[in-house]
């Protein structure tokens, strides 16, 4: 995954295809940034080479962020 400004891109590991998509689709309880490498789950949206409902499988430390 990669992210520049709030937009990502993600490939999917079993199609190998990238789909783009921004922070307002990351529903992650509480956080709404994802970092560069982070393993995702996410959903094919209805619109072409767009991901959403991005969940992160990997939760960082809160105290990383609210610290």
């Amino acid at each position: 995954m990669n992210g520049t400004l709030g937009s990502y891109i993600v490939r999917d590991d079993e199609d190998q295809r990238y789909y783009g998509f921004d922070y307002r689709q990351i529903v992650t309880e509480g956080f709404r940034t994802i970092r560069t490498g982070e393993r995702v789950r996410f959903h094919v949206s209805a619109s072409p080479d767009r991901a959403e409902f991005v969940l992160r499988l990997d939760q960082p430390d809160p105290s990383e962020y609210y610290g």
